[in-house]
């Protein structure tokens, strides 16, 4: 039997070997506990976690970690002016604690639902909500500090679709635990959250009258001890895929994300018999603290895994909301820089289907690895059939995400075991892989696409030109050095990963290898983006120049990064 018809054998017994009674009875077990990190629910199913990893006999660790998180209590809307009437609210995770509450007029941000506004049109009306609480559609964590600047005294949030119920979330900014140089950014304004119904009806009082209202939040904010489970699997050389997804929840949690622990279960069970005799090994991780403290499980790994992540991890695959009741649609997201056919192939012979889309990495999803030489990242993200209303940004679009209604009615069963299927067989293709499966021209043509765009819709003082240049350089040597370089094998797979993971830190972060970006919504080029619709003429003259230093260091950072790969690749 040829090495070909061995990997399609090895593949086609993994698949067999997928048990959707265990997928099952493993989501049924996780989603009984209310799983908010450090609290008995999470841990007893981390307890439950290693429990079957002994049994099927896979190598493991349990972390003990200290994390700061925050657990919203309780939440409150007293509207004391013209007429006296409560609102159920929740506060939002990192917000200021104001169990007292604060007093305040409310007035409406009319520009919250994203009409478009030059930064000197911004400025100028943010200024009219300071020692106001505001009412927005906006809860991002950008949007809080912008209010906090201009010293507005609060923040309502609308939730724009029609449940009863009040999702959960977080402004916090800091990605994973707060450094000495980042804790003064933690939110410093009570941050509630309302139902439509709610939030629809204040709003309508406000744009006919002064209102005025008493907010209260008490948020719990301080250190816990907490578990981080890692499998491993090993493979033949060090090399290993990461396959990660979030243990704790808001609540029970059934589909955010039980469902993805049962699906890294499953991978971990049917790949055990295999150690030892794939190319590549397997890692599994669980991830606390995604939900009250920014992705502070992942960022930990990173940080005490650096060394390890950045010399022998191949790519990171996060698994969230698999199996979720309407999720039939998949759309991939990763960089770019994977081969797409390679994934395309995997996606029509599991799904039947051509992938209708594909999407960058949202600013979310435990993505703590940019800083480290990981040249594939990879997520599905699962969407509903064309039509139906969505309700969140998780969960398929369910209304349930994040709340108390996120039980095991929401789960999919089938579309769980196919999601499994198509995890295995990722997995297995780039652990068997004799080359990683990257395309560089691909991502650099597509890179030089984007920052083309940024040029476009920019002032002439944000030069763009010297990273163009740099672009057209590196493609020149790729094009020029990579049919030498890829007759030695393993040189050029070592060279794939440094390059990909190099070229990847560059397009989805600012930051350095060592830190985070912070937890802001974010495109590629995160760091050059923000001069996109920038002029001199439509931008206060503090800001633009603020926004040009910036540029500056940002593009010196680019273009240095390219001119060291470039050397590696005339050097290698």
């Amino acid at each position: 039997m040829g090495k070909t018809e061995a990997d399609r054998a090895r593949r086609d017994s993994l698949l067999s070997a997928i048990d959707r009674g265990r997928l099952d009875r493993h989501v049924r077990t996780l989603c009984q506990w209310d799983r908010l990190t450090g609290e008995t629910g999470a841990e007893r199913a981390v307890d439950f976690i290693i429990e079957k990893l002994s049994e099927y006999g896979i190598a493991h660790k349990r972390h003990r970690l200290e994390m700061y998180c925050s657990d919203p209590i309780h939440g409150e809307v007293r509207v004391q002016a013209p007429e006296a009437y409560t609102l159920h609210a929740k506060a939002r995770s990192f917000c200021k604690h104001c169990p007292d509450g604060i007093i305040g007029e409310v007035v409406y941000d009319r520009y919250s639902k994203g009409e478009p506004l030059s930064p000197r049109e911004e400025e100028e009306w943010l200024r009219q909500l300071t020692d106001k609480v505001v009412l927005s559609w906006n809860y991002y964590e950008d949007y809080v500090q912008k209010l906090e600047q201009v010293g507005a005294k609060g923040l309502i949030h609308i939730w724009p679709t029609p449940e009863a119920f009040i999702h959960e979330d977080t402004v916090g900014p800091i990605w994973g635990t707060p450094t000495p140089e980042k804790a003064h950014t933690l939110p410093k304004i009570p941050v509630i959250g309302l139902t439509h119904q709610d939030g629809t009806r204040l709003l309508e009082q406000v744009e006919e009258q002064s209102v005025t209202v008493l907010v209260k939040t008490e948020v719990r904010t301080g250190i816990k001890t907490v578990s981080l489970p890692v499998a491993t699997i090993p493979g033949e050389t060090d090399e290993y895929i990461l396959l990660s997804g979030h243990y704790d929840s808001w609540h029970m949690g059934a589909t955010d994300n039980a469902v993805g622990n049962a699906l890294c279960l499953e991978v971990a069970k049917v790949f055990a018999p295999y150690a030892g005799q794939l190319k590549r090994g397997i890692k599994i991780a669980w991830w606390p603290g995604h939900s009250n403290a920014r992705y502070a499980g992942s960022a930990w790994y990173c940080d005490h895994h650096w060394l390890d992540l950045n010399k022998n991890c191949v790519a990171h695959i996060n698994v969230d909301f698999p199996g979720t009741q309407g999720g039939v649609k998949m759309v991939p997201r990763s960089t770019g820089m994977e081969d797409r056919e390679f994934l395309r192939d995997i996606y029509v012979e599991i799904t039947g289907e051509e992938p209708r889309k594909w999407a960058f990495p949202p600013r979310g999803a435990d993505q703590s690895f940019w800083g480290v030489d990981i040249p594939i990242h990879l997520g599905i993200k699962y969407e509903p059939l064309e039509g139906t209303p969505i309700c969140s940004p998780g969960c398929a679009g369910g209304w349930w995400w994040h709340t108390e209604e996120d039980l095991y009615d929401k789960v999919d069963l089938d579309l769980l075991y196919r999601d499994t299927k198509l995890h295995v067989a990722l997995i297995h293709a780039l652990a068997e892989s004799k080359c990683l499966p990257i395309r560089v021209l691909r991502f650099l043509e597509k890179g030089k696409q984007l920052l083309w765009e940024m040029d476009r819709h920019s002032d002439e003082e944000f030069n763009f030109g010297p990273i163009l240049q740099a672009f057209d350089a590196l493609i020149e040597k790729w094009q020029k050095h990579k049919e030498r370089l890829s007759l030695q094998q393993d040189a050029f797979d070592r060279l794939l990963k440094t390059l990909g993971g190099s070229l990847n830190r560059l397009m989805f972060s600012y930051s350095s290898p060592y830190d985070y970006d912070n937890t802001f919504p974010f495109g590629p080029f995160p760091g050059l983006h923000q001069v996109k619709y920038t002029y001199r003429n439509n931008t206060p003259p503090e800001t633009f120049l603020f926004r040009k230093t910036y540029f500056v260091r940002q593009r010196n950072r680019v273009v240095q990064e390219i001119r060291t790969l470039i050397e590696r690749l005339e050097n290698t």
